[in-house]
């Protein structure tokens, strides 16, 4: 019995040197992948602060995009950065940040996207607005974090706008995940 604990114990003290050393190598291959540049821990500090919560290192592209496009007027159409409409930012987005092909139209968005209920949405799924007083979906954005979603506004080009505030309170919100 005594031998039997002490190989029990032999084979614990293993298998926590394997746990640990792969624990440490996974740890350093996370840091290399995330390691950024000075000027891009500004830039996400910068974000940091007008969402009100911590930027994890592995969004570093998708704020980039956000603010190399922060601003670009509105424009029905759009596609660059002389004017955008939301659904031309998303599929911009979706290129450049997650190198994913999108439907082209707001309505098209929709139909590929899997639903999801908007207390669920993490970063990068999408954002889709009803306006007050209608059914149908006529807006997208990317979901950030904290009920922060980015969009091309029709009123102030491209922004981040909080979906509690008091006039998104009145709209019809609904999730959806890219496959």
């Amino acid at each position: 019995m005594h031998k039997l604990a002490h190989g029990q114990t032999k084979l614990f003290v293993v298998l926590l040197l394997m746990v640990a050393t792969s624990c440490s190598s996974l740890k350093k291959k996370r840091q290399k992948q995330v390691s950024i540049t000075t000027e891009q821990r500004e830039l996400l500090l910068k974000y940091e602060r007008l969402i009100g919560g911590e930027i994890p290192p592995q969004q570093v592209a998708l704020y980039t995009f956000i603010d190399a496009w922060w601003g670009v007027p509105h424009r029905i159409g759009g596609a660059d950065k002389s004017g955008v409409d939301c659904s031309g930012f998303v599929v911009g987005l979706f290129d450049a940040v997650y190198g994913k092909q999108v439907p082209r139209t707001t309505e098209g968005l929709v139909a590929a996207a899997k639903p999801v209920d908007t207390s669920l949405l993490v970063t990068g799924d999408l954002v889709f607005i009803a306006f007050q007083g209608r059914k149908k979906v006529s807006h997208v954005g990317v979901y950030l974090q904290d009920g922060k979603f980015v969009h091309a506004s029709t009123s102030k080009g491209v922004r981040i706008d909080y979906m509690r505030d008091s006039y998104y309170k009145k709209q019809q919100f609904s999730g959806g995940r890219m496959p």
